[in-house]
């Protein structure tokens, strides 16, 4: 009986999925606007040398870690 039951994206509507889109956008500005303030008190957490930095680094965390743990 569950096999027969439609799921969420067969039975969304374009104007559904353009409120549920619009709504988490609205949630990431909210997100932005918190953040700017916390800048706007304490400064950035990073520069931007700092940050490319971190990037680099993760990078190549990212890169060893794809290879295996075992090497």
């Amino acid at each position: 009986m569950n096999d027969m039951m439609p799921t969420i994206e067969e039975t969304i509507t374009p104007d559904i999925q353009a409120q549920l889109e619009h709504e988490e956008w609205e949630r990431g500005n909210e997100d932005r606007e918190r953040w700017e303030v916390l800048e706007d008190i304490y400064g950035p957490l990073m520069t931007a040398d700092q940050w490319e930095q971190h990037q680099r680094d993760m990078n190549a965390y990212i890169d060893w870690f794809s290879d295996g743990t075992m090497k």
